[in-house]
């Protein structure tokens, strides 16, 4: 497995975007990632369509070369977007009840050296543990015996 670093040397993928729309879209872009963003997913590759559709909206198509990023447990993916200055910084990780918490922002090169040297779990969203203790109710018995008075 590459470390971080060899893997931005390493990816020159390049997404093709409109540069005026991009600047003058950024903080949008941003806020609709966030939201996207705020509640966990039940595996990589809905986060990854969830994206896809969110930055498409946008006119940035993230390619077909990403899906194998994204069938592991944890990523960090980085694209060129066009000539402009922005970059696409995309992270997520599995958390311990198996759901996908990610990250996603458009960033310039200042803030995408920052996030380069913090630590991934740091950037993605912890959910309380409440969340998964969901109580059930206890299931009523339906052995079609012919009872009917459970109906």
């Amino acid at each position: 497995m590459l470390k971080f670093n060899e893997f931005l040397n390493e990816q020159n993928e390049v997404i093709t975007v409109d540069t005026r729309h991009l600047e003058n879209n950024a903080d949008a872009i941003n806020a609709d990632l966030d939201k996207l963003t705020e509640k966990p997913y039940q595996n990589a590759p809905i986060f990854l369509a969830q994206l896809r559709g969110t930055l498409e909206r946008y006119g940035m198509l993230i390619p077909a070369t990403a899906t194998p990023y994204f069938l592991n447990l944890n990523a960090e993916v980085i694209y060129v977007l066009g000539e402009s200055k922005y970059h696409l910084y995309i992270v997520y990780d599995t958390n311990e009840h198996g759901f996908v918490d990610g990250y996603a922002q458009v960033v310039t090169a200042d803030e995408l050296n920052a996030l380069i040297g913090m630590d991934p779990t740091e950037l993605v969203n912890t959910v309380d543990d409440a969340i998964y203790k969901a109580r059930y109710l206890p299931a009523r018995r339906d052995d079609d015996s012919g009872n009917t008075s459970e109906y």
